[in-house]
């Protein structure tokens, strides 16, 4: 990793019935027309602290809300820096002749859940993947 980037960079004062629910997004290289990104989505209002039904609710919503995309891989796995997780790869075909391979990634922690989701190509996701797992691998929430 090149640069540690920590996003705490502002306060904000939210009055009663206001709620964080931060979308950060991280632009990459672009390879062979595909812009690469990832997302994450910060869900500091959780009703429960279940990482399966939390990354099932968003998978669900993911493939409903899109015809074509269809789950390749889904698994809950430990990462390699210890935490919990759970890991979906989903086959898109946003358009004819176009296939899109997207990474989700989810954690729940300390009451707080986490979605990354990134786009790669077949080719893409066996190195900007390698990139954008290493980006996961060292998230770690702020205080």
């Amino acid at each position: 990793m090149a640069e540690r980037d920590s996003n705490n960079r502002f306060l904000i004062d939210l009055p009663e019935g206001w709620a964080d629910q931060s979308v950060y997004l991280f632009n990459g290289p672009e390879e062979r027309g595909l812009p690469h990104n990832l997302t994450l989505i910060v869900d500091n209002a959780l009703s429960e602290d279940d990482l399966d039904l939390f990354a099932q609710e968003r998978i669900d919503a993911a493939v409903g809300a899109s015809p074509g995309m269809e789950i390749l891989k889904q698994e809950k796995k430990m990462l390699p820096n210890g935490r919990e997780a759970v890991e979906a790869v989903i086959k898109w075909i946003p358009a004819e002749g176009q296939i899109i391979f997207q990474k989700r990634v989810y954690m729940v922690i300390g009451g707080a859940g986490y979605s990354f989701t990134a786009n790669f190509s077949k080719q893409s996701i066996k190195t900007i993947g390698l990139q954008v797992d290493e980006m996961i691998n060292s998230f770690e929430p702020g205080a």
